[in-house]
């Protein structure tokens, strides 16, 4: 029997907000209109896979001056669905 390793592939996604927009935005991935990546030094990562009960984390879920890359409009996220 042969033996292969398993791929973890994470996205956290959101809409921008903006109704003539809706761009889903990666917040794992995409750069913003400025060049910034929204995981920079892993703060979307540490909060989508946190210690603890992540029901409970989740509702802490924040991240600021989300710029979506299509429109430039800038919003915050807060809260995480799974």
């Amino acid at each position: 029997m042969k033996t292969v390793k398993a791929q973890l592939d994470i996205e956290v996604v959101v809409d921008c907000p903006i109704p003539e927009c809706d761009h889903l935005i990666d917040l794992m991935d995409e750069n913003d209109t400025s060049g910034h990546n929204h995981n920079e030094e892993g703060s979307v990562i540490t909060q989508a896979c946190p210690e603890g009960r992540w029901i409970d984390e989740h509702k802490k879920f924040i991240i600021s001056n989300v710029k979506c890359s299509k429109c430039g409009e800038s919003f915050n996220v807060r809260g995480l669905e799974w």
